[in-house]
């Protein structure tokens, strides 16, 4: 592990062991709807340079194009075509699972344009149209969240075996509303699952995001498209920089990713300490 400096500091002389970059977001380059100090800086001196990077975020409420407003609102020079979020990995899961054309409930918010769009899935918000679905997708943000629940337990209850996708498995993240942590789509998925066990139904999510395989699925893919010149020649020389133990180094480390954790969010010192091994990043930086 590395002495807590920015990862801008370490990246200008070891950018030659390294294909890319992935950045988390919220907690990483942005903070409460802020951008975090040195981020605009490194942002742009990645574009100036030409190293390939992208932002990797668990995010499903917003679509690329929505976060990269909020992320340039917050003076972050940041365009929508590096921007990748589970709810992009919806089409990979969706694709190789034969569900094209397939109805799912939808609750909460999955983005504009729809993330469920680009997977080739229909969706349906209407509690009355239940039990005419096949699956249950997550959406997240802000809604009025008892109907909607309350219909994917009861569709659920009546039919386990169906799929219950989560795009956004973050269970907390940094609030955009106050300064603190928001409740995420990760722990309403939890909450579903402790009820319909108690119910007698065992079921399993299927969760796309960070720290869960399908995302990383995409990324190799995602570089290629959007660095059409480069070569990306082993997940290794790829380095994941974010501030969950959880979420960002423990999906890079079980996907052969660098890690490099910056703590600038969740994570402090105490909690690296604590951590095991595979929550363990092989970087840690006091900040971007």
């Amino acid at each position: 592990m590395s002495d807590p400096v920015t990862f801008y500091e370490y990246l200008k002389p070891h950018r030659h062991e390294f294909d890319a970059v992935l950045f988390d977001v919220d907690g990483t380059l942005s903070f409460g709807g802020r951008a975090l100090p040195g981020a605009k800086e490194l942002l742009e001196y990645l574009e100036a340079t030409g190293f390939p990077y992208l932002l990797l975020t668990n995010d499903a409420g917003n679509s690329p194009a929505q976060k990269a407003a909020i992320l340039q609102r917050a003076g972050l020079p940041v365009s929508a075509n590096r921007v990748l979020a589970s709810g992009n990995a919806l089409a990979w899961w969706a694709e190789h699972n034969d569900c094209s054309g397939k109805l799912f409930f939808q609750y909460g918010k999955l983005g504009d344009p729809s993330f469920a769009d680009e997977a080739r899935i229909q969706v349906t918000t209407d509690p009355q149209r239940i039990y005419e679905c096949s699956g249950v997708v997550a959406g997240e943000g802000y809604f009025d969240w008892q109907i909607p629940i309350e219909s994917a337990f009861n569709l659920l209850l009546k039919h386990p075996e169906y799929p219950f996708v989560v795009p956004n498995p973050d269970c907390y993240w940094p609030s955009l509303k106050f300064d603190g942590m928001g409740f995420g789509s990760g722990a309403v998925a939890r909450l579903l699952k402790l009820v319909l066990k108690e119910a007698g139904r065992e079921i399993e999510p299927v969760y796309l995001g960070k720290p869960y395989a399908p995302i990383y699925q995409c990324v190799f893919q995602f570089l290629k498209k959007s660095f059409p010149d480069k070569e990306f020649s082993s997940p290794a020389r790829i380095v994941m920089v974010g501030d969950s133990l959880a979420s960002d180094i423990a999906g890079a480390n079980a996907n052969g990713l660098t890690s490099a954790l910056v703590l600038t969010g969740i994570t402090n010192m105490d909690l690296v300490a604590e951590a095991p091994v595979e929550k363990k990043p092989d970087l840690i930086f006091k900040s971007v």
